[in-house]
């Protein structure tokens, strides 16, 4: 059979469903080695060809000896790689491609898998007595690997089960063949007989994670209608670079059953979705769709660099991950503190930085999740101005925070986070199913720079948030969460407004929210309005926010806000669990129609 395009019709089905099962074992007999694939593409880019395609079917293999990754391609240039009906499969639990130092470069088509799987899956058949441990029996055909990240899956749904507490620090060990044991104190309460679960772990020994890097590339980078099953870690992951990069049409779904299996596949990545670190202009992801990941959807993020010494203009500077400055870059420690532009910079090691002995003691000393907890690995940079920063300022580059990002017309069935640490972006237009939520906070320690302005959140669809793993101590607490922690008097709380500035949140639709809707904390300059919220609170909430005080019971609520303007907002079908409509803090200052609101 033959479609309009040329191609026989099961070719079409590899790059824009997935493979069918009962098509599988035939197109096996005529995989093609993968080292193809590798050589087509790679002997293009050094040839300098603005294109090549690639015979659609299936290629399977493993790096060659003694790499790592499936495809490197290592500063390619003006390269379009059309990969429609082209299905890649993996045989090792490793990165599978890796665009280094690449530019104007666009992948179309392409659909990842992995055999064996980066996952395996079963079902609950025990639980100890004193619920200390819980066995898992595999479904036929998936791996038999004793892996402890779980995810425990409603069997009705399909879906992560709601009440599911986090699951950190399990083990795991195979019992029996087909069998694993997953231990844990009180995971019997979690996970009950008949419930189903997935079993993951990142990339295999000697190997490295991730399905698709895009690492250092320098702009104009393109991923269009390329589809990812499995990947060992995150399905896409950016670091670095120039950024805006474009994602239109990526989907990360569930492929079909392995071979020998029939139970259809319960993950995709065995962490987060897509996300981007430390990039200069932010991202456009358009049209995608992401399913079923172990960790967090989507995600654009940045880290800060603390100030270990000044004299006039020079600046010896940490970053807290691994990150990159360049003359020209920019520092600043607040949106209303000045800028200061960066003339010259140098890398330097803190053994050879002669830096004050207090402020040594200070780095040797700093515990996890410090203000002083950063990298060895220093900046010496020079900047044009006065700087009065002293040692222990924080500072944060906007030329390489991703601000500027799109994210937009997405369809998200997934239960992590949408997670936002950069400014002057839009979110549009997503439809969330049983998400977190979309949630803007740096996740810096307490005394780091913030400075995240001009967001829009327009015309999103969100259902059915804050079902899954509930956090006293997490602050991330609302369908829509906008915040940032400080610590005062040893007890958690929130920055004074002014961490977040220029935001807009219109015209959103959030339904069936178990909890708060919509958190707005350490903003100054905001817009709600337009938005529904429509059958909240209609199960028990849990204790998201609790140690920052906040209530589960209320619908919105604002936490030391500066100019905030409701206009015009809906609550409809109102649960038996709410407590009250909007809260403001008292800290809050000009919070303005919410007379409307209470109505």
């Amino acid at each position: 059979m033959r479609c309009c395009f040329g191609l026989p019709l099961p070719l079409i089905l590899v790059g824009v469903f997935g493979w069918p099962p009962s098509d599988r074992t035939a197109a096996n007999a005529a995989e093609k080695p993968l080292a193809e694939l590798v050589t087509a593409v790679q002997e293009a880019a050094a040839s300098g060809q603005r294109r090549v395609t690639i015979a659609p079917g299936f290629y399977r293999g493993a790096p060659a000896d003694p790499e790592k990754v499936h495809l490197t391609l290592k500063g390619a240039r003006d390269l379009e790689i059309d990969a429609t009906g082209v299905m890649m499969i993996c045989t090792r639990r490793t990165r599978a491609i890796d665009f280094a130092s690449c530019s104007n470069v666009t992948l179309r088509g392409l659909t990842i898998d992995y055999d064996p799987l980066t996952f395996t899956q079963g079902r609950v058949v025990a639980a100890a007595p004193d619920d200390a441990s819980i066995d898992v029996e595999l479904d036929p055909g998936y791996p038999r690997q004793a892996w402890s990240r779980i995810d425990v899956v409603d069997p009705a749904t399909r879906f992560r089960k709601k009440g599911m507490p986090f699951l950190w620090g399990t083990t795991a060990q195979l019992v029996k063949p087909d069998v694993v044991r997953i231990s844990l104190k009180g995971i019997g309460k979690a996970a009950r007989v008949g419930d189903l679960a997935s079993l993951s772990a990142g990339n295999e020994e000697r190997g490295i994670c991730h399905g698709v890097t895009l690492s250092d590339c320098s702009g104009g980078m393109v991923l269009r209608d390329v589809t990812i099953h499995c990947a060992p870690g995150m399905g896409i992951v950016e670091s670095g670079g120039a950024g805006g990069t474009v994602l239109e049409g990526v989907r990360i779904l569930p492929g079909p059953p392995p071979p020998g299996g029939s139970a259809p596949r319960l993950l995709t990545t065995s962490w987060d979705g897509i996300l981007h670190s430390n990039v200069g202009r932010g991202p456009h992801v358009e049209g995608c769709t992401i399913e079923d990941c172990g960790d967090d959807s989507w995600s654009v993020q940045n880290q800060d660099f603390v100030v270990l010494h000044r004299t006039g203009n020079e600046l010896i500077l940490a970053p807290r991950g691994e990150q990159k400055l360049a003359s020209g870059d920019q520092l600043r420690s607040s949106l209303d503190a000045p800028p200061f532009t960066i003339t010259g910079v140098q890398s330097a090691r803190l053994a050879e930085a002669r830096l004050d002995p207090d402020i040594a003691r200070q780095l040797q000393n700093a515990k996890p999740w410090s203000l002083w907890k950063v990298s060895s690995q220093l900046f010496h940079v020079t900047v044009s101005g006065k700087p009065d920063f002293k040692p222990g300022d924080s500072v944060i580059c906007p030329d390489r925070q991703g601000n500027g990002f799109v994210f937009r017309n997405n369809r998200v069935h997934s239960s992590g986070r949408i997670l936002i640490k950069a400014g002057g972006g839009l979110v549009e237009g997503n439809t969330l199913i049983a998400p977190h939520g979309i949630v803007v906070c740096p996740e810096v320690p307490d005394g780091a720079a913030v400075c995240i302005n001009n967001l829009i959140i327009r015309g999103n669809t969100i259902t059915q948030s804050g079902y899954f793993c509930h956090s006293w101590d997490s602050g991330q607490a609302g369908a829509i969460s906008i915040m940032s922690s400080a610590v005062e008097n040893q007890k958690k709380t929130f920055r004074a407004a002014g961490a977040f500035a220029g935001l807009t949140i219109e015209g959103n639709r959030l339904e069936d929210t178990c909890g708060l809707n919509l958190l707005l904390g350490c903003v100054r300059g905001a817009t709600v309005r337009n938005n529904r919220f429509i059958r909240t609170h209609q199960s028990e909430p849990g204790c998201t926010g609790g140690a920052y005080g906040i209530d589960q019971g209320a619908e919105v609520e604002v936490r030391r806000c500066q100019d905030v303007v409701f206009e015009d907002n809906v609550f409809e079908e109102v649960g038996p669990f709410a407590t009250k409509r909007v809260r403001v803090d008292p800290d809050c200052v000009n919070v303005r129609g919410l007379e409307r609101e209470e109505r």
